[in-house]
């Protein structure tokens, strides 16, 4: 499935207020709810899940991906993301703190992995262009530099010519 069909515009929600981990899980949860692709309890299994297994859900630097199992109550395949307006501590100290989650609900083991590919994808790209982006002013910069030293020397070298 696609990432525009798991995630479309109804799931994402920017600046979302959330005074810890649990308010943010269930703030990126009551979206699925809400558009009809999970049922309540899985909110609470998500909760649940972080709880029982710990914040590895935080997978990268500011990133989490909450999820339960599909048994907890996905209805069809979906995710949803939630930028919060404030960072919160999930008591994971190589990558805390969280403010980008993407919540996931899979059938099965395949849309799951399928599903975490794709969110990969996202985040691979959105540092690349973040690194290419700021690569590109240094670059330039360092040419002008070399432009400016080169006319200089160009100069110099063009005075010591015409010397007698």
């Amino acid at each position: 499935m696609k990432l525009e069909e798991m995630l479309p515009k109804e799931r994402i929600a920017i600046s979302v207020q959330a005074e810890d981990w649990e308010a943010a899980v269930r703030a990126v949860g009551k979206l699925m709810f809400d558009t009809g692709v999970v049922e309540a309890r899985y909110i609470d299994g998500m909760v649940n899940t972080t709880k029982e297994l710990g914040p590895y859900i935080v997978i990268a630097p500011g990133v989490a991906i909450p999820h339960s199992r599909p048994e907890d109550g996905v209805i069809s395949p979906c995710m949803a993301f939630v930028k919060l307006a404030s960072p919160v501590e999930f008591g994971n100290k190589e990558n805390d703190p969280v403010h980008l989650l993407f919540a996931l609900g899979a059938l099965d083991h395949e849309q799951h992995v399928d599903a975490l590919r794709q969110i990969a994808e996202v985040l691979m790209d959105e540092k690349k262009s973040k690194k290419e982006l700021q690569k590109t002013p240094k670059k330039k910069q360092k040419k002008k530099k070399k432009k400016k030293n080169n006319k200089k020397q160009n100069k110099t070298t063009k005075e010591k010519r015409h010397k007698p």
